[in-house]
């Protein structure tokens, strides 16, 4: 098998693996044709349960013109290489190609002892060039079949979100959860298809009988007090410091037609398609929120991805259940990277 490309001036491979880093200590990447997909999982063994909820994903697949230039890989797999490497280790080549002016990447050495070798070549002020050789080791080079029984490159399984929203600048967002730290160990994140989004620090999860019932008149002010008491009856409020941060006019993505009809497939389609949550909602109930509890750990690891300067991060909330993130890597937003974060259970 043979790997050989020359890495894009935006770097954007070391971009997306120091966005990942934070995931798990192993980074699963698939070189293909015409992609190159990324996976991660942490794992309670990566680090202490007190650093996340223990079931955080991530992945992403970008075409090879967005990461790579020269590109050129060869295996008896139809052209498809699986590797897992260290997270870490990519990163230290990452630290010398701050003044690179080339970067070519080749898989170099026997099976048993590959490593992905990065020549960084860079100039220095007198317009000299000299190269940076760094052997970052692959700990494994998987077969098709031992790649099909890794989960990293799995989407999970999940039901359809019922609110988009897009996201406020991701430094803003890690500043204000690195100041909940002290307050508590949990996070509600709420938002509702009218362009709010709400912060608010908690201690977990708590009994509860349900929601209460929606409040169909059109007082203003009550139907406001309903939403915000939607939050205090589901999850626990923090008992150090109850913190709320509340963003407003945030633009909430619509659903397009093509989205619809692939999730509605079949005969019954149409009727479906009425009863999809997210129509159902932008109908009835646009200012209810849904909320979503998360530990603070889980959501610095998914505000990490602020080092690939991402274009937009659209947050997609599941009730009860988990929140998906997408980081838009261009303006074509054919290159994302997803973050997955299931609602911490017990």
């Amino acid at each position: 098998m043979r790997l050989r490309a020359k890495l894009n001036r935006n770097l954007l491979f070391f971009k997306i693996a120091q966005a990942v880093e934070k995931i798990g200590k192993s980074v699963y990447i698939k070189f293909a044709p015409e992609f190159v997909s990324f996976g991660a999982i942490h794992s309670l063994g990566d680090s202490d349960q007190a650093d996340g909820g223990g079931a955080i994903q991530c992945w992403s697949r970008v075409p090879i013109e967005s990461v790579f230039i020269e590109y050129k890989v060869e295996s008896t797999a139809d052209n498809e290489i699986y590797v897992e490497m260290k997270t870490e280790d990519i990163s230290l080549a990452n630290k010398s190609s701050t003044n690179a002016s080339a970067i070519v990447m080749r898989m170099t050495g026997k099976s048993s002892e590959a490593n992905m070798t990065f020549v960084i070549t860079c100039d220095d002020h007198m317009g000299n060039s000299h190269e940076i050789t760094q052997n970052v080791p692959i700990i494994k080079i998987l077969s098709t079949e031992g790649a099909s029984n890794t989960s990293a490159f799995d989407e999970p399984m999940m039901p359809t979100p019922e609110v988009h929203i897009m996201l406020p600048p991701l430094e803003q967002l890690k500043h204000i959860t690195n100041s909940y730290k002290t307050a508590a160990d949990y996070i509600v994140i709420s938002a509702n298809l009218q362009g709010v989004m709400m912060l608010t620090t908690s201690d977990g999860m708590h009994q509860f009988n349900g929601f209460p019932g929606t409040n169909n008149n059109n007082n203003n002010d009550d139907m406001e007090q309903d939403e915000e008491n939607m939050v205090g009856v589901k999850y626990s409020i923090a008992e150090k410091a109850e913190l709320e941060t509340r963003f407003s006019g945030l633009f909430n993505p619509s659903l397009s037609d093509q989205t619809l009809a692939d999730e509605n497939d079949g005969e019954e389609g149409a009727k479906e398609q009425e009863e999809h949550p997210y129509l159902e909602r932008l109908r009835n109930r646009p200012h209810e929120f849904v909320s979503v509890l998360v530990k603070g750990a889980d959501l610095q690891k998914v505000l990490q991805s602020h080092c690939v300067r991402p274009m937009n991060v659209v947050c997609s909330l599941i009730p009860n259940h988990s929140i998906l993130f997408y980081v838009y890597l261009n303006q074509m937003e054919d290159s994302t990277l997803t973050y997955f974060i299931p609602e911490p259970r017990g």
